[in-house]
């Protein structure tokens, strides 16, 4: 039992340092050896757990895509009125990312560099893009039909929200030096965005 526990914490300790050293470096330029210094265990450890760096980014990837997508998948599968389910998807991006803040960088920098990373990791996950998407485009196209809402795409108008949510969080360093903000006065901002993007949302596509 003890032994199990320790094999446990060490492989903890590994996937945390790797989540730092990918974030940092992304997966071209970061090593073995470093990961091991950052997970303070010696490198032949570190392969007996993940025999290559490979293999611990794939996994370091969909834990990542996981925590990325995993809640905004439930969001978009509940049966809820479409404006309680944009508040919803806001504040659930603005939160999570509130939480992990260089969680959008890792993702996108990858995408980046190998672009069906994100295709088969979603699978892997059982969160393929398609169906990530088929209820929530039903449910706007249904909205657009009864007239509810104004003519608009189910994927643009999920673009349009994420991408509201996401970007104060890439651009960060210019938003907090061209506003004049520091840390605290940043994450006032972040807070007030999930009433302001609902609102902007709502008053875009309302006939």
């Amino acid at each position: 039992m003890v032994k199990q526990k320790r094999d446990n914490q060490a492989e903890k300790a590994i996937l945390d340092a790797a989540r730092k050293v990918f974030t940092r470096k992304g997966f071209a330029a970061a090593r073995m050896d470093e990961i091991a210094r950052e997970a303070k265990i010696n490198k032949a450890l570190l392969h007996y757990y993940f025999r290559s760096k490979e293999n611990l980014f794939d996994l370091v990837f969909e834990q990542r895509l996981g925590e990325f997508f995993g809640a905004l998948a439930g969001i978009l599968a509940k049966p809820m009125p479409l404006m309680e389910k944009i508040a919803a998807i806001v504040a659930q991006d603005i939160d999570m990312l509130r939480s992990r803040p260089d969680l959008p960088i890792f993702v996108l920098q990858e995408l980046a560099h190998n672009p069906e990373r994100l295709v088969e990791a979603a699978r892997s996950v059982n969160m393929g893009p398609f169906t990530l998407m088929k209820s929530f485009k039903l449910q706007v196209a249904d909205a657009v039909e009864k007239k509810e809402i104004k003519p608009i795409d189910g994927g643009q108008l999920l673009i349009n929200i994420m991408s509201m949510a996401i970007y104060p969080f890439i651009a960060k360093p210019l938003i907090k030096a061209v506003q004049g903000m520091d840390e605290s006065q940043f994450d006032r901002m972040i807070q007030q965005r999930k009433k302001e993007v609902a609102r902007f949302v709502r008053d875009a596509i309302k006939p």
